[in-house]
């Protein structure tokens, strides 16, 4: 299995990670100028007099692969809107555009190594005029026109070996996240993992280091070499007003606002939120797990769900997805304006395959006030439906 392979559970309470070779372990690297006034603390209740209200989306359009002969779905991710509302969306081989009325467009995927050609996608961000595709093995970033005409591509030149994926693109700047595993001497126990934001000129030129911002993980390694791990916490971003980016990456409630272009975080806040228990692993998920040198690791028992497992912006809107659910309303919602105050609240009412993806970047994307899902059914069968979030 190659370095950007790995398992992700159907529990998505955590991740399982494959081994990894030869990874590097880069140092953390605060931000410079953190924010001074400190964490912005808000009550548990948001502004809003209709807080808490249920919100229905409708249905837009559904996307199957059904009967389709250009493309099809097998552990589709990495949903992005690009020019006028179009969906892109990586699977194997794959880096598949639709236009907003679901309609297929094209494949940007080439597979290989030379110009305009790629063997795996980690991401693809937009300007005015193109598409941005970053790629590995060799890591690159590719460039194409609004009509998927391959116009250049430069190399991404970093010795960290990690697992990276672009963010977003602005003034002449690519934003990548990348993490590594963690290497040492064998054993297992909880560490911090640095998640590192770059800083790719489209110019070209070196990749620079910005901020790190850890999470936790429960992490093996064996005296051979091999290891694994299991995520305790997840880093989970979005891009913000075209500048910044929105950043969770702790079990307990807290969000950032970081600036990448200054490398400063800008607001820090949080609001006063009841945790919501873990539920027992299954019997099924602790025969699961790694085999590492012939031993059997499984995931550990979690006391809490992360607070906040999934981030999405709308024009000057945070929605900050929560571990709160109710069976007859959905998913908690909680809305945070730029300044870091809570706003509004309001339970997203979609059915369970949809929940599912609310919470797992890469899984959904909002543009607007429509939203798009990638739903995996029972049947294993995977459709991906826009949705209309009128709130």
């Amino acid at each position: 299995m190659d370095k950007e392979s790995f398992i992700q559970s159907r529990a998505s309470r955590f991740v399982a990670a494959a081994v990894l070779t030869g990874a590097a372990f880069l140092a953390f690297r605060t931000p410079g100028g953190l924010y001074a006034q400190g964490v912005i603390e808000n009550p548990a209740k948001p502004r809003a007099a209709n807080a808490g209200r249920v919100v229905t989306p409708k249905e837009v359009l559904v996307i199957s692969d059904e009967s389709a002969s250009d493309y099809y779905f097998k552990w589709p991710r990495g949903l992005a809107t690009g020019p006028a509302g179009s969906l892109f969306v990586i699977d194997q081989d794959q880096l598949m555009q639709f236009g907003p009325d679901g309609r297929f467009l094209r494949n940007l995927f080439k597979k290989g190594q030379g110009p305009g050609e790629m063997a795996f996608v980690g991401g693809c961000v937009f300007s005015d005029e193109n598409i941005i595709v970053q790629a590995s093995s060799p890591y690159k970033l590719l460039w194409f026109d609004n009509q998927g005409v391959y116009e250049k591509e430069i190399p991404i030149r970093s010795d960290a070996g990690s697992i990276m994926n672009a963010l977003f693109f602005r003034a002449g700047h690519v934003y990548l996240h990348a993490w590594s595993f963690p290497r040492g001497g064998a054993g297992s126990g909880i560490v911090d993992i640095p998640h590192h934001i770059f800083d790719m000129p489209e110019s070209g030129g070196e990749l620079r280091t910005l901020a790190s911002f850890p999470t936790k993980s429960y992490t093996i390694t064996s005296e051979s070499g091999g290891g694994g791990m299991f995520s305790i916490t997840s880093f989970r971003s979005a891009a913000f007003r075209g500048k910044d980016l929105v950043i969770s990456h702790t079990a307990e409630y807290l969000l950032k606002i970081y600036d990448p272009a200054a490398d400063k975080i800008l607001k820090e806040f949080r609001r006063a939120y009841e945790r919501v228990k873990a539920e027992p692993l299954t019997e099924e998920q602790k025969k699961g797990g790694l085999i590492i040198d012939g031993k059997h690791y499984g995931p550990p028992e979690n006391k809490y769900e992360s607070d906040i497992p999934g981030v999405l912006t709308r024009g000057g809107e945070i929605w900050a997805v929560t571990s709160t659910r109710d069976k007859a309303k959905g998913a908690l919602i909680d809305v945070f304006d730029g300044g870091g105050v809570y706003q509004d609240a309001f339970y997203l009412n979609l059915g369970e395959a949809a929940l599912q993806s609310i919470g797992n970047p890469g899984s959904c994307c909002l543009d607007g006030d429509l939203l798009w899902v990638i739903e995996r059914n029972e049947d294993e069968t995977v459709v991906i439906k826009k949705y209309r979030v009128e709130k």
